[in-house]
């Protein structure tokens, strides 16, 4: 089966999934397991107005609030382009990597080069406000994973997110925006040529359908997602308790490496770059040109040089001057 054939099957469970979880007001880890039990009953790829009264009955509200909320999801569905694509979770083209992580999604939906998924891929993030020096470091860590084929994510923020995909388009390195919002909207505002730049050039993904209303605390699911998507994600610079350095604790969790810059870590107005130094999978790098080897070097294969840079991160916590 085609990737369009494949997605013209899932959008209208897609569809159905999502006036299920609209209709219940309840989360997807609530949801989906009870989805899944109407799907013992009737064919989940049906459409939901063939079956009302069995999907009411699961859901717990009237059929016809239940069709009312079918037809405004469906037309939010309509706003997704033609070439758009619905992966379902399970399907060979779904990223294992995303698949393996808790709360996985149950739909990913893309806008662009798809094949991205299947290429090295390496997270550049930071804060919405960098200094002269982050931004520097953003370009040259994007252009030093350029020199080996290495697609840059990011999750389209202000600042170093729109530095690190800018900088790929204009290199001509492969580049996936992660969205905290549906494809069919664009966040924020001032990117929305870029949004539609990496759509045509890259990749667009998101977990979230174009039924869905954006909540702040949905780009922390993206965080997790552009985690999960990844080798390792760079933090370039945030501030004690910004999105990258959450970011950068999720990728731990899922076994993934975080980059963490020496000027950074030598910052003593900043809490999170010493205690996060401290974990195993953290690299902390002098400059962006020793980024590649680091990240794909086994650990048994350390230059000297390596694990000196390593032993001066963890010296410099108990320089309290």
């Amino acid at each position: 089966m085609d990737i369009a054939a494949l997605s013209a099957k899932h959008i209208q469970e897609a569809i159905n999934y999502e006036t299920v979880l609209l209709g219940s007001r309840k989360s997807e880890s609530h949801m989906e397991p009870i989805f899944e039990r109407i799907g013992e009953i009737v064919p989940l790829t049906d459409p939901l107005t063939l079956h009302p009264n069995t999907y009411a009955e699961y859901v717990g509200i009237p059929a016809q609030e239940l069709l009312e909320t079918h037809s405004h999801v469906k037309a939010r569905f309509l706003r997704l382009d033609d070439s758009d694509i619905v992966l379902k979770r399970g399907d060979g083209l779904y990223p294992q990597p995303v698949a393996r992580i808790s709360g996985s999604p149950r739909f990913l939906y893309l806008r662009g080069d798809y094949g991205l998924l299947d290429t090295k891929c390496v997270c550049v993030i930071g804060t919405r406000n960098p200094s002269s020096e982050g931004k520097a470091y953003a370009k040259e860590t994007v252009q030093e994973l350029a020199e080996h084929a290495v697609t840059v994510v990011s999750g389209l923020a202000l600042g170093i997110d729109g530095i690190a995909h800018i900088t790929s388009l204009a290199t001509g390195t492969s580049t996936i925006a992660v969205l905290g919002t549906a494809l069919t909207e664009v966040y924020p505002s001032e990117h929305r040529k870029l949004q539609k730049m990496i759509g045509e050039r890259g990749l667009l993904i998101t977990r979230f359908s174009p039924a869905t209303q954006t909540q702040k605390w949905h780009f922390l699911l993206r965080n997790q997602l552009m985690s999960s998507l990844s080798i390792g994600s760079i933090v370039v610079e945030d501030r004690d308790g910004g999105g990258a350095v959450k970011q950068a604790q999720y990728a731990l969790d899922q076994q993934r490496k975080v980059v963490v810059f020496q000027h950074v870590l030598d910052n003593r107005s900043l809490l999170w770059p010493r205690r996060l130094s401290l974990k195993p999978g953290v690299l902390v790098v002098k400059h962006p040109g020793t980024i590649h080897a680091r990240l794909f070097t086994p650990a048994s294969q350390a230059q000297p040089q390596d694990i000196g840079e390593a032993r001066s991160a963890q010296l410099s916590l108990f320089d309290l001057s």
